[in-house]
């Protein structure tokens, strides 16, 4: 198994090796290839040099700029015509060129096209035994129909010394910069691992939901960022599981209450013969449907929820719908002395939707209506409207209600604003959570409206 560092360590490895290549190639750019920059760069500066005298020629300004170019670019000119007219020179060494030499120049220079650079010159000095190598660059010209040589030249210092001093300098630049490089990285660390640190130990707990990034003090924002992204998911967490809970305990509760009411009525009808009568039979079976129900439901919105399902969309008559749905009810709200009533369209208008999947969610609103209305005169209303963009679809109900505070937290799996359970008369008690999904999966948009104690309107809206 590969071995493993700290970031601390990792980050330090890091610089160290940066640093490390960054000092090689200063290294190498600053011994080996140094004396072939320098002589690039004077061979650079005797072409430029000698370019620019060629502008100057028969100008009155010729020897100030041989003067001022010769000492700023620490170079020699000289300029030589046929009759010596022209015949300028700094202090250098082009001065003590005899005439052989200048025509042996001059030769060679009109053989390669009129422009030269002579890299291997060897100059003797006056009384000195030592020749010294030297840069010269000629260039022949006319002007006023006369031959104009441009001679530019330059000295080649050995950089023996130079590179050896560079070497010796290097040696304490290079500790110099391993010994920051170390600092910063520990510096870097205290300022940013550390609080990674501290975020990541404090993590381990996220999973309890035992997350507190209260005492994490960071420098930057990003990582105060996470702290706070860490710090809601751990809320979250606590939520979750809070509704998971609430979520066991009511669907124990939804299952226990039918099974109880199957288990007794069918040892009742055991041990009874006499009870044996087609009411005690039906309740069996409508305990056994309820049961059915709520394990459709909850294998229906954890389809959704996974995008398990897929939609039927087609072209439905909604006037048609609304009074199948409202057939399906009309025999038991009447028995039960409910105000049920039916507001179709004025026109029978054609739209797209998956018809058992909306059927679904009528059903959850008309059944939660039932659900939640305590009044002596139930009214119920199923219905739908024109609005500029869209079809609303409604239920409308004069139960209850919801206080605003609670009308967003409706649509969660058992939520109940009282906080306590009450068993459905119809419905598997997820109705509101799955209809949710329905409506999300098929992109309608959807919601409800609410007044305490006067009204409750759930409603989904169909674009046109």
């Amino acid at each position: 198994m590969k071995k493993k560092y700290s970031l601390r360590v990792q980050l330090i490895l890091f610089l160290l090796l940066f640093v490390v290549a960054i000092l090689g190639f200063v290294y190498l750019f600053q011994t080996s290839y140094l004396d072939d920059f320098y002589n690039r760069n004077k061979i650079k500066t005797l072409y430029s040099v000698g370019n620019d005298i060629v502008s100057y020629i028969g100008s009155d300004e010729l020897d100030d700029v041989i003067d001022q170019t010769g000492m700023s670019n620490e170079v020699c000119v000289r300029v030589i015509s046929n009759n010596e007219k022209y015949s300028y020179t700094g202090a250098c060494t082009l001065r003590n060129l005899d005439n052989m030499t200048i025509n042996m120049i001059a030769s060679e220079t009109l053989e390669n096209g009129n422009e030269k650079l002579f890299d291997d010159f060897r100059y003797q000095r006056p009384f000195d035994d030592r020749p010294e190598n030297v840069y010269i660059y000629s260039k022949l010209i006319k002007y006023n129909n006369e031959d104009v040589m441009i001679l530019v030249s330059s000295g080649i210092s050995p950089l023996n010394v130079t590179i050896s001093t560079l070497k010796s300098q290097y040696i304490f630049i290079a500790a110099i910069v391993v010994v920051m490089s170390v600092l910063l990285a520990l510096l870097i660390s205290r300022f940013i691992l550390r609080p990674i640190k501290q975020i990541n130990d404090e993590s381990m707990n996220l999973s309890k939901g035992e997350y507190d990034g209260s005492s994490i003090r960071t420098s930057s924002e990003e990582f105060d960022q996470l702290n706070d992204t860490l710090m809601n998911a751990n809320e979250d967490i606590l939520k979750a599981d809070k509704a998971r809970k609430e979520l066991l305990g009511n669907v124990s509760h939804d299952l226990r209450t039918p099974l109880t009411m199957i288990v007794g009525y069918g040892e009742m009808i055991r041990d009874l013969p006499e009870e044996n009568t087609e009411d005690n039979i039906n309740i069996i079976i409508d305990e056994a449907k309820r049961l059915s129900t709520l394990v459709d439901d909850l294998i229906d919105i954890s389809k959704i929820e996974g995008s398990g399902i897929k939609m039927d969309v087609k072209e439905v008559k909604l006037n048609d719908l609304l009074k199948s749905v409202y057939h399906q009810y009309e025999k038991y709200c009447k028995a039960q002395k409910i105000d049920f009533r039916l507001e179709n369209l004025s026109d029978d208008v054609t739209v797209k939707l998956d018809e058992k999947r909306i059927r679904q969610v009528l059903y959850n609103f008309i059944n939660n209506a039932l659900n939640y209305n305590n009044k002596k005169k139930q009214k119920i209303t199923l219905g739908a409207e024109e609005l500029e963009d869209a079809y609303r679809v409604y239920v409308l109900d004069n139960g209850e209600g919801i206080e605003e505070k609670d009308l967003e937290n409706v649509w969660d799996r058992y939520y109940k604003v009282d906080k306590e359970h009450k068993r459905h008369h119809i419905g598997s008690g997820i109705g509101l959570s799955l209809s949710r999904e329905i409506l999300k999966a098929l992109g309608f948009r959807y919601g409800v409206e609410s007044e305490v104690n006067e009204y409750s309107k759930f409603y989904f809206d169909i674009d046109k």
